[in-house]
């Protein structure tokens, strides 16, 4: 698996709508319009796609106005654009089109989403800046990333894929242009065959080989007889149905890199365990006015 940008968007999309333990509250403050943007451009994807939404002011129950959708989106409002430059000369703008037809995973906020979808494949060697505008206030948001390159993958002397090795084996990936931070992981792929019906799923579980972030291509170690420990943790037990592998692809690698706008996003809205209760906060997400939040990466 040569490169992957990586992708944690439906864990960002309500990092900052409400970042108070309290779901209830009232706020006499004047209203003020603060855009929030969350995307994740990936070289690797022949669609991508951004999310933008509006803080909102309410009284009472706010995940429940979260389900509004008057209360999160712009709908028609804004216009937006996607620019792309390549050695600093503008080749392409997009107006981007809305969708709704990508869900999320149920939780407190409406499972239905606006997205703004960039209708061709990304650039890696190109620098895209969003812009978006109210059409009924002439306000102006921008945001700019540059895209991570292409990297690769290599496994080292050690054996790697032997899973009954206890000793370290080692991975090595080379460096992409505008990489920060990655994560490596290993996948572990399986097929669940039902004993009454015959149907086959095809299932999969992914472990993080080191904890935290990388910021270097310094070789990955890890026991790959450890696997046996994982599945044992992430598989539980079903006398309902058989398990299979396929020997020659039942074990992957991957790395997902980051550039930096993400990486800092990333740290700002990490938990710490601190008593403390102030919190970091980041966004590449820019407006005259500074009532923003996100990021695009």
């Amino acid at each position: 698996m040569n490169k992957y940008l990586l992708g944690i968007l439906p864990i960002l999309l309500a990092t900052l709508l409400l970042p108070s333990c309290s779901k209830d509250f009232d706020s006499n403050a004047p209203y003020a319009d603060v855009t929030i943007v969350y995307g994740v451009l990936d070289a690797d994807q022949s669609t991508n796609y951004i999310k933008i939404y509006r803080g909102f002011l309410t009284e009472g129950d706010a995940y429940q106005a979260a389900t509004i959708y008057d209360s999160l989106y712009y709908f028609d409002k804004i216009k937006v654009e996607l620019e792309e430059y390549v050695a600093n000369r503008l080749t392409h703008t997009w107006e981007l089109d809305t969708t709704t037809q990508i869900p999320r995973e149920d939780g407190d906020f409406t499972t239905k989403q606006l997205l703004y979808v960039v209708p061709q494949p990304i650039n890696e060697s190109a620098t895209y800046k969003l812009v978006i505008t109210n059409k009924e206030t002439g306000r102006v948001v921008r945001a700019t990333t540059n895209i991570v390159g292409r990297f690769v993958l290599n496994l080292l002397p050690g054996s790697p894929l032997n899973c009954t090795l206890t000793t370290y084996a080692q991975l090595k990936f080379s460096l992409p242009d505008n990489g920060a931070s990655y994560q490596v992981y290993q996948v572990f792929h399986y097929i669940e065959r039902s004993k009454s019906t015959g149907i086959e799923v095809r299932k999969s579980f992914r472990r993080q080989l080191v904890s935290g972030n990388l910021t270097s291509n310094e070789n990955v170690q890890y026991v790959p007889a450890a696997l046996y420990n994982a599945i044992a943790s992430n598989v539980e037990e079903d006398p309902s149905v058989d398990r299979y592998i396929t020997v020659d692809s039942c074990i992957q690698f991957e790395v997902w890199a980051v550039n930096e706008p993400m990486k800092n996003y990333v740290i700002a809205n990490s938990t710490t365990g601190s008593v403390v209760t102030d919190r970091l906060s980041y966004t590449n997400v820019e407006c005259e006015d500074g009532h923003t939040a996100g990021v695009l990466g």
